[in-house]
């Protein structure tokens, strides 16, 4: 399969996902476009809810950094509604890491347009005519920035509108909008980490302690979510300054843009950045700061509601179940509005 700007991918694989028959997942092998390295053939990976197999519209769920999809009762959720629902691991990550390239890595944001392409098409083939996504922290810079693309040129236009379903919404769970840091403080340290990590981009910082917020999650630790360390590290994967470089360019970005897409930003009621204990984590988001994160979304966003949810983790589907059911009636609401 191919796009009228340079892509090509080919299925892989196409079986039984790990998460049980209820999920099917196919695997492509594609180009990446972006690299300079002719040898480099990367994967992605589509997992499929077999469910409402007739339905017309569908979420299409992108993950994090350091994650992969796994939150079957998430999926659950919108099958009950009446929608389909699929989620891409996205290259290098989960399903998609292979041995020949580092786990996480990007030469830029811009180059997982390349995943949800695929997704994209793949769900129009299937029948899909109308999507929702739904992204998650870095996941959320990926799809902002999918969605900030421009398509001006007609031939592209036109082959977009007869290849890919209508996107009609974006929720953002957690989104990794802005550093995190209080907006205040952001405006002062903004430059410098930007100049530190652009003379530097082959540097990283080792990851070799378990994060506070790994302890909130995982039962290993006395959380309650029981997924693959190999590919969700409790102490994350080496954070690469070129990584972080590609990230504040697209927060650059996207603060430039204008995006009229109907979009709700669900968010904790508060940051825990810095505690010291899993306790403290536990009442908030422990990985970024939610009031430059909202800054962030009110910029970039001109149709855009906000959720805030209290004892709302990071992940907020990985939240307490009072804050869980808080996240998913605020979205269930929503896209009630939407119809």
């Amino acid at each position: 399969m191919s796009l009228p700007i340079g892509q090509h991918w080919t299925l892989v694989g196409d079986e039984e996902d790990l998460l049980g028959p209820d999920f099917r997942t196919r695997t492509f092998a594609f180009s990446d476009t972006h690299s300079q390295d002719p040898k480099k053939r990367v994967h992605t990976t589509l997992i499929h809810h077999l469910g409402n197999v007739k339905a017309n519209k569908s979420i299409l769920y992108i993950h994090g950094y350091t994650d992969y999809f796994f939150q079957t009762g998430f999926a659950e959720h919108f099958i009950a509604l009446g929608y389909r629902f699929y989620a891409l691991d996205l290259q290098g990550y989960g399903r998609s890491i292979r041995p020949f390239t580092p786990p996480n890595w990007c030469d830029s944001i811009d180059q997982y347009g390349q995943d949800i392409d695929i997704a994209l098409a793949t769900m129009k083939e299937d029948g899909v005519d109308d999507v929702t996504l739904v992204a998650h922290s870095t996941g959320g810079l990926v799809a902002a920035t999918y969605l900030a693309q421009p398509y001006a040129l007609p031939e592209r236009a036109s082959y977009y509108r007869k290849a890919f379903p209508h996107v009609s919404g974006l929720i953002l769970n957690s989104p990794f909008l802005a550093l995190p840091f209080p907006p205040a403080v952001l405006n002062r340290i903004s430059w410098p980490i930007r100049m530190l990590v652009s003379l530097l981009p082959f540097s990283s910082l080792r990851a070799n302690k378990v994060t506070l917020y790994a302890k909130t999650l995982h039962t290993k630790f006395g959380g309650e979510w029981d997924y693959r360390l190999d590919w969700k590290p409790a102490e994350g994967f080496d954070l690469s300054f070129h990584w972080l470089r590609e990230v504040i360019r697209a927060q650059r970005h996207l603060a430039q843009q204008s995006l009229s897409i109907p979009t709700l930003l669900c968010r904790s009621e508060v940051s825990t950045i810095g505690k010291n204990t899993p306790e403290e984590t536990r009442q908030g988001d422990g990985v970024l700061d939610v009031d430059s994160m909202q800054d962030a979304a009110q910029q970039s966003f001109q149709n855009l509601d906000v959720a805030v949810i209290q004892g709302g983790f990071h992940d907020l589907y990985l939240s307490p179940k009072p804050a869980r059911d808080a996240y998913l009636s605020h979205i269930t609401h929503w896209l009630n509005k939407q119809d």
